[in-house]
C-alpha cells in the first residue's frame, strides 16, 4: 500500500512537472516575441541591439526577487541564456570561422559567442576577413597567436589589407589527438595538419613516426576530413573532430609542451566601449632609419603603459620596411592612451588603431 502510495505522489509530481516546464516554454516564447518587437522598435529609432546596461539591471533585480532554491549562479545562468536568445531573435549574428566543423577556430567561436548565432565555416583566413568586410558576417574568429609557436603571421598580414577592428579576444587551451579510421598505429604512412599543429607536435612525430610523410593542411579538420576518407592517413585535430568525422585516437595529448594555448581575436565593423579592463590593439610603419623604431616606442614608456605585445611583419610593399604590431593596456578613449597614440603617429609613415577592447578573462567553471 505504502509503496502505491508512494508511486502515486511520484506521478503527481511529474504532471506538476510537466505542466510548469509547458508553462515556463510558453512564457520563454512570450518573452522572445516581445523581445522581437522591442528589437524593431530599436532598428527603427536606430538604437544599439546590445544594451549591457539594461541586462545587468535585469539580473540584479531578479537576484532581489530571488527567494531560492535557486542560486545566484543558476539564475545568472539560465537568465543570461534567455537574454542572449532575446538578442539573437532581435538581431541574429552571423560568424565566420576558419572550418570546416571542429576546427580549434570552431571550437573558439562556439565557446566565445556561447553558441548563439549562425556560424559560417570559410575555407580560409582571407574569407573570413572578406566576410566581415562586406558585412555578409557580424563577426570572424581568426587564430592571431600561439602560446608555443607565436604569432600567426597571416592573420597579422590581412589586417594591413582590411578595415576592420578587433572587438574581442578569446584565449582557447589547446590538446592535441592523432585520429584516424582504425586507430591503429600501424596503418598510418601520412600525417596531415595545419602547419602550427604540426610544430607543436614536432618531437612527439620524430619520436613516434619519423617514416610518415608529413602534409599541411588548412586546417586541423581539414586534416581530419581527409584522414575520415583514407585508413593511411592520421590527422593531428581535436578530440571534438574525432566525434564529428568518426575516427579513432591513435594517441591523445601529442603536443610537445603542456599548457598549449592559442589567443584568438574576434573581428568586426565596431569598436567595444570602455570597460576599465581594456587593451589596445595598433598597427604602424616607420621610416627605413637608424633609431626609428626607439623614437616610436619611447611615448609608451614615458606615459607609463605597459606595452603588452610588440610584432613586426614585412610591408611586402617596399623592400626592408614593416609594420609593426603593438599592444598596450588601456583603452583608447583613456586620455592616457589617445595621447600616447597621437605621439607614436609623430614618428610614424602610418598608424592605423586595430581595437580598443576588453582583456580576456576565463570564466569560472
Amino acid at each position: 500500500m505504502d509503496e502505491k502510495r508512494s508511486e502515486n505522489n511520484l506521478s503527481g509530481l511529474r504532471y506538476q512537472i510537466d505542466s510548469i516546464d509547458a508553462d515556463i516554454l510558453a512564457l520563454i516564447n512570450q518573452r522572445l516575441e516581445i523581445g522581437r518587437k522591442v528589437g524593431e522598435i530599436k532598428k527603427k529609432k536606430g538604437g544599439r541591439i546590445l544594451d549591457r546596461s539594461r541586462e545587468k539591471k535585469v539580473l540584479a533585480k531578479l537576484s532581489k526577487m530571488n527567494q531560492g532554491p535557486a542560486d545566484k549562479e543558476l539564475l545568472k545562468y539560465i537568465f543570461n541564456v534567455i537574454i542572449t536568445a532575446t538578442r539573437e531573435i532581435q538581431k541574429p549574428k552571423t560568424i565566420s570561422f576558419l572550418g570546416p566543423e571542429a576546427s580549434y577556430t570552431h571550437i573558439a567561436a562556439l565557446a566565445h559567442f556561447k553558441h548563439s548565432g549562425n556560424f559560417i565555416e570559410q575555407p580560409n583566413l582571407y574569407e573570413i576577413f572578406r566576410e566581415v568586410e562586406k558585412r555578409e558576417s557580424h563577426f570572424g574568429v581568426v587564430p592571431v597567436e600561439n602560446s608555443i609557436e607565436g604569432a600567426v603571421n597571416h592573420t597579422l598580414d590581412l589586417f594591413a589589407d582590411f578595415d576592420l577592428h578587433i572587438c574581442a579576444e578569446h584565449y582557447e587551451p589547446v590538446s592535441h589527438a592523432l585520429l584516424s579510421i582504425t586507430g591503429e598505429p600501424e596503418h598510418v604512412e601520412k600525417i596531415c595538419s595545419h602547419p602550427q599543429a604540426l610544430a607543436q607536435c614536432r618531437t612527439w612525430i620524430k619520436k613516434k613516426f619519423a617514416y610518415a610523410d608529413i602534409i599541411e593542411t588548412s586546417s586541423t579538420s581539414k586534416a581530419a576530413l581527409l584522414a575520415s576518407e583514407d585508413k593511411r592517413i592520421a590527422a593531428i585535430a581535436s578530440r571534438q573532430a574525432a566525434h564529428i568525422y568518426e575516427l579513432q585516437a591513435v594517441e591523445s595529448k601529442i603536443e610537445d609542451y603542456s599548457g598549449n594555448i592559442t589567443r584568438f581575436l574576434i573581428i568586426g565593423k565596431d569598436m567595444p566601449d570602455q570597460t576599465g579592463n581594456d587593451k589596445t590593439s595598433i598597427m604602424f610603419a616607420t621610416s627605413h632609419v637608424p633609431g626609428a623604431l626607439f623614437k616610436t616606442l619611447e611615448p609608451v614608456d614615458r606615459a607609463g603603459l605597459n606595452m603588452l605585445k610588440l610584432e613586426s611583419r614585412p610591408t611586402r610593399h617596399h623592400d626592408w620596411s614593416y609594420y609593426f604590431f603593438l599592444d598596450i593596456e588601456g583603452h583608447k578613449l583613456d586620455k592616457s592612451v589617445s595621447q600616447t597614440i597621437e605621439e607614436i603617429k609623430k614618428h610614424c609613415l602610418s598608424l592605423k588603431i586595430l581595437g580598443s577592447y576588453p582583456v580576456y578573462v576565463k570564466e569560472e567553471a
